[in-house]
């Protein structure tokens, strides 16, 4: 059995807006009220287009929201494009509410929830926000579905999110990967 991710457990599941966990000096920012500055909250209509910008070509668009997904993706077309509200897309934002990270999950089977669309504002990226965003995302993803296993693919070449992946307990099946896409799987109870 996996643990769960530490922190989690300090997310509170009424709250409108969820306060982020503070632990790992990598997912801190803190303002001079020495507060966390990060929320987790619904994508709102008037966000559709800030995401839809990280999205800046063909390649991206397939990397980050997968196939099926047009370039450019018009923000009139984001909730459609993306099965909004069926799969629930969630924003990172700053104390400014600044969104500075996407992703979504939805139910594959039962007990079993999948995260996916996972992105980091290219503007954002280095700062520890991937962590941020998943710890916050999972948690989400579990309260809401009740899931007791959290899937998810990414490209093998993408070192980076696949090592934070590892870290946050996600283990890989070759059995269920392909050649460019790893799917990783992770215990949540």
């Amino acid at each position: 059995m996996i643990d769960n991710v530490e922190g989690w457990e300090q997310l509170d599941p009424h709250d409108a807006v969820k306060r982020l966990p503070t632990s790992g000096a990598s997912t801190r920012a803190r303002n001079s009220a020495g507060a966390m500055d990060y929320v987790l909250q619904p994508v709102q209509p008037s966000q559709f287009a800030v995401v839809a910008g990280w999205l800046d070509s063909p390649e991206a668009t397939l990397r980050w929201a997968g196939p099926g997904v047009p370039f450019p993706l018009p923000a009139e077309a984001f909730a459609a494009a993306l099965a909004l509200p069926s799969r629930p897309g969630w924003t990172l934002q700053d104390a400014d509410g600044t969104c500075l990270g996407f992703g979504q999950y939805w139910q594959t089977t039962p007990g079993s929830t999948h995260l996916g669309r996972i992105i980091v504002s290219p503007q954002a990226r280095g700062r520890g926000l991937g962590r941020v965003l998943m710890t916050a995302l999972c948690a989400e993803a579990v309260r809401r579905t009740a899931a007791v296993q959290l899937t998810l693919k990414v490209y093998r070449d993408n070192l980076v999110a696949v090592a934070l992946y590892r870290d946050l307990g996600f283990i890989a099946s070759e059995d269920a990967s392909t050649p460019e896409l790893l799917f990783m799987a992770r215990r949540t109870t």
